[in-house]
This record gives C-alpha cells, structure tokens and sequence, in this order.
C-alpha cells in the first residue's frame, strides 16, 4: 500500500523468480494507512487515512489462475477522524475485526461492521496492538512498562460474549514500542527503551539481549516458529537468536527511509522489511542458524538413537541450505 492510492499483491511462490508479477488495486479518493489479509486470503481489509474507515476489498482470480479483479465489498462506519488508528487486525477465527488509536480506545467489529466491544487499553497512549495468530488473544503496549494480554471470549454458539483482560508481560522499565508473537502463540516479543525480551506459554520471563539505542523508535518481528527476533532501527536490521540470545549479525542501509515494519512468512524462509517505496525480501539465513542451534541441543537432550538419526539428518540439511547460500555455519 501506498500514498499514490494504490495497493501491489505479490505472490510469494514467485519470490525466488527473476521475474515477479503483482496484481494492482485502486482505492478512489484516498489511501491504506493499514491493512490486512482475510483468514481464506480471499479479501483484504484496509483502514483509509483520509476518511477514517474500514473497507473490505475481494479478489478474484483470472481465467489463467493468476490474482486479479480487486473490487470493494463493503465500508464500515466512519472512525473519528481526530485519532490516529495505530492497528488494524483479522482474526484468524474470522469472527472479529480489531483497530486501536493512539488514545488507548480499542474497538472490536463483527465482519458486518457492527461495534462489539470499545475498550480503555489504559496504557497513557497505546503504541501497538496486535491479535494472536490464534485468534484468541489481543496484546497491546504503549507509555506503561507491561504490555497487557486480552483474552476474546465466545459462547458455545458463537456469539460474542466480552474482553477480558488475563494477564500482563512484565519486565520492562520503560514504554513498550512494539510485539510481536509467533505462530502458535507460545511466545511473545517485546521491544523497549530497556531492553527486548520474549515470553512463554505462561507469563514468565525467558531471555533478554540489548538493541542499539536510538532516537528512532525500533520495530520488531519473532519469526513464526519462535527461533529468531528480527529488529529494525532506521535503515538497519538486526537478527537475535531466540535459542541462545545472541545478536547474530546486521544488514545496514536497507532503505533510503527509516524501516517501517518488518515481518516474516508463514514458513519463516522469508522475511520482508518496509520503509521506502521498494519493500525488501529477504531469505531468513539467521533462520537456519537458530534452527541448527535448537536441534544441536534437542540433540544432546535426545534418549534413542533413532530421534538422534533424525535430528541429524536435520541439522544436516540446514547445514547445506547455509552452504548454498555461502554463510557461516554456527559453532554449537
């Protein structure tokens, strides 16, 4: 998405193709300060910068298989036009639709645009605000120090029921700038002026490794399969294992502008970075590197040599996907 009110769809199977083909859509009048996928990846859900609100667009495909026809479904009610929206998310579940302004007022919509919950997130602002892969959880953070976790909750016939807030991640001195969560929602993320940390399954305390400080507020991404924490400050990125808490290495000047958002694929092979006109994809080799630490020590913790013949042939072949890409291999 960007200024010129148009939006690029990129097929990720053509990543590793010379030539990319993207399919373009138009917004009439405006442009996407947000946007999102639908759980199916049928429709896509934009937050409009100039009006205020919420428009649902669905693609179809070409005779040929290929994306095309982008066309507006329907709009949701006009959003206070006074207030940043600072998060746009879909849940995977389908059921809900959430945004959050910078004044800590969190809403939740059903799929028709009707208002089902408006919340205080009572941050003094709110920084970021994000759903759970699962759909069940929605974690915010902002000016206090704890980022808070709550939790959605559904009847058995699946209607809407409340928002509950169920715990807090603590740990931080500072705001918290961003989170991030991986795949299964066993682990969380979290970037501050301190320090950056992820949490477990329970709110407990894992590991923590210092970023470079700037006046420039950073972003932060945890790889969906919870081994690697990608940070971008400025035009730079670095990557941080999650297994060992080491800073593995940094790319400087990937943009011309400050990185703006940073994400992993659903497979954790690629990860893409935004703050220019050009968003950057990038193979995730710090992926492989965390992978070959996590399976050395599930090695050693391994009872029968049959899961240690497995786990081998593993750390085997991520060893020759680092060689192919000519990087160093981590000494475990």
């Amino acid at each position: 998405m960007t200024h010129d009110r148009t939006i690029l769809i990129w097929n990720t199977k053509d990543f590793a193709n010379k030539n990319k083909r993207s399919c373009r859509g138009n917004i009439e009048y405006d442009h996407a300060q947000h946007i999102c996928w639908s759980p199916d990846s049928k429709a896509f859900v934009i937050f409009k910068a100039v009006e205020s609100g919420i428009d649902v667009y669905k693609m179809k495909k070409k005779a040929d298989g290929n994306l095309g026809d982008i066309q507006k479904a329907f709009s949701f009610p006009e959003y206070n036009r006074n207030i940043t929206v600072i998060a746009l998310g879909v849940a995977v579940t389908g059921k809900f639709i959430m945004t959050c302004d910078e004044k800590n007022q969190l809403m939740l919509w059903d799929l028709k645009g009707k208002t089902l919950e408006k919340i205080d997130t009572r941050h003094g602002d709110t920084y970021s605000a994000q759903i759970s892969p699962c759909g069940r959880f929605i974690i915010t953070t902002g000016f206090t120090p704890d980022a808070k976790v709550w939790e959605v909750k559904f009847n058995k016939s699946g209607s809407y029921e409340c928002l509950k807030r169920v715990f807090e991640l603590k740990g931080h001195c500072a705001g918290i700038y961003t989170c991030s969560i991986n795949c299964d929602s066993s682990r969380m993320a979290t970037i501050s002026k301190d320090v950056e940390y992820e949490q477990g399954q329970e709110p407990y305390f894992l590991l923590s490794n210092q970023y470079n400080k700037s006046d420039i507020r950073p972003v932060i991404a945890l790889s969906p399969d919870g081994r690697t924490i990608a940070v971008g400050i400025g035009p730079d990125l670095t990557f941080y294992s999650t297994v060992t808490g080491e800073n593995l290495y940094s790319i400087n000047n990937i943009h011309l502008d400050h990185i703006k958002d940073v994400k992993f694929d659903p497979s954790s092979k690629y990860l893409v970075t935004i703050g220019d006109k050009h968003p950057k994809v990038f193979i995730n080799v710090a992926g492989y590197q965390t992978l070959i630490q996590d399976l050395e020590r599930s090695k050693n913790k391994s009872q029968t040599s049959a899961m240690k013949e497995r786990i081998t042939a593993q750390i085997q072949e991520a060893k020759s996907a680092l060689k192919e890409l000519n990087m160093t291999i981590p000494q475990c």
